[in-house]
């Protein structure tokens, strides 16, 4: 019976592979935080203006189902020296994280729980953080033009990320955009309903939440004139 039963969750967890295909996008570096560069004298000050956007997306493993969202930026700047990005910081309001692939009561249960201790616990975390350590140029990348290095800050654990974005600067404007990256959200102590279990059983059981979440940039700034 067991035999038989190990069989069929076998056959359930390859279709869920072919079906689900989980979080797209390049897996991001991830290491411990770094402490930030110290940054030339003759910076200037970009500030991260209202139409930025953060896009989030979550999955179920072997289960199958995704959900979408976008997390607001509350206050950003940027950095540049020479037309480049050197440095910089980006507070999210974790508070206003949204779904945007759901409606009504289904809507609202997934955001109560993404703000709730489950997840990014927002009455002790009200904001996230991503401090930006470094960017260097790329060459031969597509739809990329630099690797930005940062510490993103979550629920209160800092780790240093590492992902590809196209930067341009064009007189008093900077745009970044980054196509979407994945991180594994178990290195910053969110555990609920990980995939980290003793057998696949476990994991159908629980219909556990895969461990990666995926992110996607959009960054206007304008530069800060005297």
């Amino acid at each position: 019976m067991k035999t038989v039963l190990n069989i069929l969750l076998l056959a359930v967890l390859v279709v869920g592979i072919v079906a689900c295909g989980g979080v797209e996008g390049d897996k991001a570096k991830t290491g411990e935080a770094e402490k930030p560069k110290s940054t030339p004298t003759d910076t200037q000050t970009y500030m991260v203006g209202g139409n930025s956007s953060v896009i989030w997306t979550g999955s179920k493993r072997f289960v199958g189902g995704k959900h979408i969202g976008t997390l607001p930026i509350k206050s950003g700047r940027v950095e540049v020296a020479d037309n480049q990005i050197v440095g910089g910081e980006m507070l999210l309001n974790m508070a206003g994280i949204v779904n945007t692939d759901l409606e009504g009561a289904g809507k609202g249960k997934l955001e109560g729980h993404l703000k709730s201790a489950d997840f990014f616990d927002v009455a002790n975390h009200p904001n996230a953080k991503f401090e930006i350590t470094s960017t260097e140029p790329l060459a031969g990348v597509a739809d990329a033009t630099h690797k930005v290095k940062g510490n993103l800050t979550l629920k209160g654990v800092a780790k240093s990320i590492e992902f590809n974005a196209k930067i341009a600067t064009a007189g008093d404007v900077v745009t970044a955009s980054a196509p979407q990256f994945v991180i594994d959200r178990t290195q910053w102590g969110i555990s609920y309903g990980s995939t980290d279990k003793d057998s696949v059983a476990d994991d159908l059981k629980d219909k556990v939440i895969s461990n990666d979440i995926g992110i996607a940039l959009t960054i206007t700034a304008r530069r800060v004139t005297n």
